[in-house]
């Protein structure tokens, strides 16, 4: 019986795109549109800005040091809760400290947020073998809301799957998303 044993590290750079429209998609939009506020003092009426959310990436997903053992593949999932890992199939685990992602959202305190992240993305090695992160995640409840300073920490997680015989260190982009709700 021949083992085959392929080193494998696997990462997950982290792209965040938040959803920005300029001025005149904005006006179409009765949630992104500015609206007048009352003055109280005065009896007019001035404009309120809306603060622009905005998400700083702050750990990025991390599966750590692994080893294919077979053309089997198999998979490593990270919980975005407790960080744990859990491996399953032709891999064994080499050691090192795997992470859970980890981001922080800055806006208008108290407004309710919806963090979106992709189904699946493709993650790729410097010598062309690809494996496939999907079952992305968050640790926020349904309805997240910023703090009274405005800020949200959340993490997120997922499920990294490993087909054939896929060596290297792997890398994507998540391409996380924010909007007010």
């Amino acid at each position: 019986m021949k083992m085959v044993v392929k080193s494998l590290l696997f990462g997950a750079m982290v792209t965040v795109c938040l959803a920005y429209l300029p001025d005149a998609a904005r006006a179409q939009c009765r949630l992104c549109a500015v609206s007048p506020v009352p003055d109280n003092l005065a009896g007019t009426t001035t404009d309120k800005s809306e603060i622009p959310l905005q998400i700083e990436i702050t750990a990025n997903l991390d599966f750590s040091r692994m080893a294919l053992l077979g053309s089997n593949g198999g998979e490593v999932s990270i919980d975005p809760t407790s960080g744990a890992r859990q491996i399953s199939g032709s891999i064994a685990n080499l050691g090192g400290m795997a992470l859970h992602g980890e981001g922080r959202l800055t806006g208008e305190p108290g407004r309710s947020v919806r963090v979106s992240l992709p189904e699946r993305i493709q993650l790729s090695s410097a010598n062309g073998s690809i494996a496939e992160l999907e079952k992305l995640e968050t640790n926020l409840p349904a309805m997240a809301r910023l703090d009274q300073a405005g800020r949200l920490i959340f993490s997120f997680g997922g499920k990294l799957r490993v087909r054939g015989d896929a060596s290297g260190q792997f890398r994507g982009r998540i391409a996380i998303t924010a909007d007010y709700e």
